[in-house]
């Protein structure tokens, strides 16, 4: 997974599309609560030729405008650092010999097991994937002051996402800068 796009790369054994949807796993959703048209709603899919692999590449939980439809869509971005849960089905372009379309949709079961080993994947869910965040947060701050006489400076500072700030203080004149080991940081909240 990239910042803010999930990407699946997948062959299947013979012509067909595949479909795929991404839920928060922090969301309570399980894999026996997906069925098959929870996953075509999310409306990201790709046709395979029957050779190479291709790929499905979404940026947002559903691949739809809200404005287009009259159901509660998902218009939801890809967040970086969040886990995702990716679950995955695909048909097959079989045709009767009328030439009329005969799909074969993956059964559910087989849809909601893990994939495993992508070699030879034993499911269509993929749980867990990491979102990576490659930006760095900022940095703000939010007051500096000296505190009890001039020889101590109390600086507050805030991150624009969750992180741990670390500081040390440096000497201007060219010195040696002060360092303290992580025993001696103290713990506060705010």
């Amino acid at each position: 997974a990239l910042e803010t796009t999930i990407v699946v790369t997948f062959s299947l054994n013979e012509a067909g599309t595949a479909y795929c949807r991404a839920t928060r796993s922090d969301s309570g959703e399980t894999a026996a609560q997906m069925p098959i048209n929870r996953i075509l709603t999310a409306s990201w899919s790709a046709a395979y030729s029957g050779t190479g692999n291709q790929t499905i590449s979404f940026s947002k939980l559903e691949n739809v405008d809200p404005s287009l439809t009259i159901r509660d869509d998902e218009d939801t971005p890809i967040v970086p650092g969040e886990q995702y849960d990716i679950y995955c089905l695909a048909k097959d372009d079989a045709v009767t010999t009328g030439g009329f379309a005969r799909e074969n949709y993956m059964i559910v079961d087989y849809v909601r097991g893990a994939v495993g080993n992508p070699s030879l994947p034993l499911g269509g869910t993929t749980s867990k994937v990491w979102v990576v965040d490659s930006t760095p947060p900022q940095l703000y701050i939010v007051m500096a002051e000296a505190v009890k006489d001039q020889s101590t400076l109390q600086l507050t500072l805030q991150l624009s996402e969750p992180g741990t700030i670390w500081c040390q203080a440096v000497n201007l004149d060219g010195g040696s800068p002060v360092t303290c080991t992580e025993s001696q940081v103290q713990q506060s909240s705010l």
